[in-house]
């Protein structure tokens, strides 16, 4: 159970989500049940939930949405975040939006590290005890690429073995590696209470919002998995992936891998036809990481080796190009586990 962790005044909880909702549906009962026990909190949503065009069409009786339109909605949408965290206990202080492009994060994770120097900045100046965060099972891309950002930047400070527990919004959550959160009547009310604020989102997708929001609040529990004993110049690996009959698509392999003291960054095409991909990549003359995947059946091996040590990898086959769906079929996956 969640009581396991110990809330009390010496708490210092930061939760950290996507979307503005997120902070509701996910932790909005663990919210309350940390200030009621005293605990230090501070909430950071880091994109407005812009790119959110249908509900907007329906309640603007707009079909084009153009830059404009799109910073109004952001604006809306993060003003229905601070109104339902208000209604939670949270201090106006105490929340922080970070404006990143939304349904954009998987594009900032894979090319370069300034949203995880932000989130080091916040990392730093809060000094968390416990992280919530949400977790690579989670089959929205935001989700999984946030969690992949808050743990190399965690890995960046003197937090790295904090604990992190992880929540999902979209898709489903093994019960036998949960933690349920035992909340009250009223605290039950409150949240509901909460989520009416969101009333963009409750527009045309209310009956999901409200089953969501009716669900037990679950949470993986990890600390710091990064164990120096772990590291070696060559990794080999298995994904799930099975390559489309039709190639209707395009693919790369998205890489992010910890060699040396560096993060290397990695983009690969990969050919729904072809069986099998070498490449050199990464800086350094010869390249400081030789990739290797084969694809076989409906698993993608993957074969790294380096000169130097290769420690956190996370990986995932990102689909290119416009998506009528936006959920993944797989998200990110770290070679220390197979889900956070």
């Amino acid at each position: 159970m969640i009581q396991a962790l110990d809330l009390d005044g010496n708490t210092r909880l930061l939760v950290v989500v996507p979307h503005p909702d997120d902070e509701t549906l996910a932790a909005g009962g663990l919210i309350q049940i940390a200030l009621a026990a005293g605990a230090a909190l501070r909430v950071v949503i880091v994109t407005d939930g812009d790119d959110n065009p249908w509900p907007q069409r329906w309640i603007e009786k707009r079909w084009r949405i153009d830059a404009d339109a799109r910073r109004r909605w952001g604006q809306r949408r993060r003003n229905e975040a601070a109104a339902a965290l208000v209604r939670l206990g949270v201090a106006a202080d105490d929340i922080r939006h970070y404006g990143w492009p939304d349904q954009g994060l998987t594009g900032l994770l894979i090319r370069d590290a300034q949203c995880e120097d932000q989130l080091v900045a916040e990392i730093i100046d809060f000094a968390p005890t416990l992280v919530v965060v949400p977790s690579l099972a989670d089959r929205h891309p935001d989700h999984s690429a946030l969690r992949v950002m808050i743990e190399l930047a965690l890995a960046r400070t003197a937090f790295a073995s904090c604990r992190r527990i992880g929540f999902v919004v979209h898709g489903p959550l093994r019960d036998d590696l949960a933690l349920a959160l035992a909340t009250s009547d009223e605290q039950v009310r409150v949240k509901h209470h909460a989520l009416q604020a969101h009333a963009s989102q409750l527009a045309l997708s209310g009956t999901r919002m409200n089953r969501l929001c009716q669900r037990v609040e679950r949470f993986e529990s990890h600390s710091s998995i990064t164990l120096p004993g772990h590291e070696a110049t060559r990794l080999d690996w298995t994904l799930p992936w099975r390559r489309p009959r039709i190639c209707r698509h395009s693919f790369a392999m998205y890489l992010i891998a910890e060699v040396g003291d560096r993060i290397v960054r990695i983009s690969v095409p990969l050919s729904a036809r072809s069986r099998a991909t070498d490449a050199c990549v990464g800086p350094g003359d010869p390249p400081v990481l030789d990739l290797r995947m084969q694809a076989s059946g409906e698993t993608l091996r993957i074969g790294l080796s380096s000169r130097c040590k290769i420690g956190r990898v996370f990986a995932k086959v990102e689909r290119l190009g416009a998506r009528i769906v936006i959920y993944d079929c797989h998200g990110w996956f770290d070679n220390e586990a197979s889900s956070l």
